[in-house]
């Protein structure tokens, strides 16, 4: 049967709480003998075998009975402190500073642990966000671009007089000199597509509007860097032209039977894939919403830099996983490790925003799990982990992470408490339906409504102990 645990909290200044902690005098003892059990096996002593020396034996060799005691309490006091964590429902966001303050000696022991905790955030209009997303609804031109790559492949270029546009095949004579003047380009008949950028930054933009017959003086940075000079005579111009969407070149060129049928097909194929894109969005936008109203000193660096901490180690063991290093990570992405801590940095102070934000809602909003569904929630790691759910509670209460597991539950609540409100509008700012949003036919690619944590947020992490402790003092 697991202890007793008798504790109150106090908050006193910058964000912190002092938990005052008392444990009972035959709990303690308990403890004492299970120390001199435990030091019996571990210390060699002459004339016993090793587990065999009585208690005196071991209290003298560690120096008396007040060294065995806090050999004890440093064995004791992490557990209590755990379970005052969940007794308490505190949700520490750092390592505890540990003092005894009765009970050094003899009797009951009392403690102290001085705790940081999460900032109370309280942000305004969270019931009415206005959040833009990408626009779900298809559109004719979206439609028409998708139609002309399909008909690609069977384009035939007819020769035009009219000037140059972008997306033109021109041929020219091309002469390059690089920036001592020297000719390191000489090439005749070259085709080139208006607008793809293989020659120098600035001639797409010189190109449209000349004819065949005229030559072009361009200078310009090419793709690499290197400063180039080109004398461009142009011969030829050619335009793309794309064969008649007709029932007959349908018929013949794809599985449709006519061009309606498969206009109809792809403005649906176009429509799932928006709204789908929408829906992913939804959340993450409305996330990225509320982090904005938290100011970045509200963070507490303790939160920023677990969270940094967690990203890496998950980096770390998904390049493990695809075989590479850190160091070919670096070469690839072409980042120093200063580099890549900056930029997961930025992502982990917004998720720690995003946090408090949640918090934040549920406190001024009351909201927070039942009894009835955090046992469920517990039920049903319990089966993930095939546990019994009193056995899991009881691992959870011990090590100090049923906060956690309840913070989870209550961020899920404000998620779905602010996404029920929130208004959602397009890139013009046109109020989107939502009976657009929730079609239920569709998957939409993103996490279930059942998965842990919310996008943008770090989850919590029920399964980790209570933290690293002080020593007592």
């Amino acid at each position: 049967m697991a202890p007793t645990v008798r504790a109150t909290s106090e908050t006193i200044e910058d964000n912190k709480v002092r938990l005052a902690v008392e444990i009972d005098e035959d709990e303690v003892e308990a403890g004492v003998a299970q120390a001199a059990r435990t030091l019996a096996k571990q210390v060699r002593i002459p004339g016993f075998r090793p587990g065999k020396a009585p208690r005196q034996v071991v209290e003298a060799r560690l120096g008396g009975p007040k060294a065995l005691r806090d050999e004890a309490l440093r064995e004791l006091l992490p557990d209590y402190y755990a379970r005052a964590i969940s007794a308490t429902e505190l949700e520490p966001i750092s390592s505890p500073e540990l003092n005894v303050t009765s009970g050094e000696e003899a009797g009951a022991v009392g403690f102290d642990a001085v705790v940081e905790v999460r900032p109370a955030v309280h942000l305004t209009g969270y019931d009415a966000l206005r959040v833009t997303i990408p626009s779900p609804i298809a559109t004719d031109d979206e439609l028409e671009q998708l139609l002309e790559s399909v008909r690609d492949p069977d384009a035939e270029l007819a020769e035009v007089s009219r000037p140059i546009v972008t997306g033109d095949h021109i041929t020219v004579d091309a002469r390059g000199r690089d920036a001592a003047g020297t000719e390191v380009v000489s090439v005749d008949e070259y085709v080139y597509v208006v607008g793809q950028g293989s020659l120098v930054d600035t001639a797409d933009d010189q190109l449209p509007g000349m004819r065949a017959g005229e030559t072009l003086e361009v200078d310009g940075t090419a793709p690499g860097g290197a400063q180039m000079s080109y004398t461009l005579v142009i011969k030829e111009v050619r335009e793309k032209v794309l064969p008649e969407l007709t029932d007959e070149w349908v018929q013949e060129n794809t599985e449709f039977t006519s061009a309606h049928e498969m206009r109809d097909h792809y403005l649906e194929r176009i429509a799932i894939a928006k709204r789908a894109q929408a829906r992913r969005a939804m959340r993450e936008a409305t996330m990225s919403e509320l982090a904005s109203q938290v100011a970045d000193a509200d963070a507490p660096e303790a939160l920023v830099d677990a969270e940094l901490r967690s990203r890496l180690e998950d980096l770390q063991r998904t390049l493990e996983a695809q075989g590479m290093s850190f160091d070919r990570f670096f070469a690839v992405t072409h980042q120093t490790p200063d580099d890549l801590v900056e930029a997961v940095r930025i992502d982990a102070l917004r998720a720690v925003k995003v946090d408090l934000a949640l918090r934040g809602v549920a406190a001024d909003e009351d909201l927070a799990p039942t009894p009835e569904s955090l046992d469920e929630e517990i039920a049903t790691l319990a089966a993930a982990r095939r546990e019994k759910p009193a056995a899991l509670r009881e691992q959870l209460e011990r090590n100090g992470r049923l906060g956690a597991l309840r913070g989870d539950a209550t961020k899920r609540l404000a998620a779905a408490w602010v996404l029920e409100r929130v208004v959602y509008v397009d890139e013009t700012g046109s109020v989107i339906d939502r009976s657009v949003l929730e079609d239920a036919d569709e998957p939409d690619g993103g996490a279930p409504d059942d998965a842990p944590g919310v996008a943008g947020e770090p989850a919590e992490r029920v399964d980790q102990g209570a933290g690293e402790t002080e020593e007592p003092t």
